[in-house]
């Protein structure tokens, strides 16, 4: 069944002391991520009878693996876009050799 939209939610909490994160989560995409990340074997995971996926999950971070940032997009000139777009294009032409 899972959680209600207002019910889900992540939390993380620095230990000064250990030096790490610790954290809960039932928002699914989060989940997802932090397993990616972390690995399932190295998360307290709590499953739903029928389910695939944990419905909430504990875990402990590295203190390096958590930052923070002002969440602006990046701005660029014109011609920094069409000098990425370039690169682009030749790595397209790259991979497309190889196979």
């Amino acid at each position: 069944m899972g959680y209600s939209k207002e019910e889900q939610e992540t939390t993380l909490v620095y230990s000064a002391e250990d030096n790490e994160w610790i954290g809960y989560s039932c928002y699914s995409p989060h989940i997802t991520k932090i397993v990616k990340l972390l690995g399932i074997e190295n998360i307290d995971a709590e499953y739903e009878e029928g389910r695939e996926s944990p419905l909430n999950i504990k875990f402990k971070m590295k203190f390096n693996q958590v930052s923070f940032r002002k969440g602006e997009k990046r701005k660029i000139s014109e011609e920094q876009r069409e000098k990425a777009a370039e690169r682009m294009k030749n790595l397209h032409k790259k991979n497309k050799h190889q196979f």
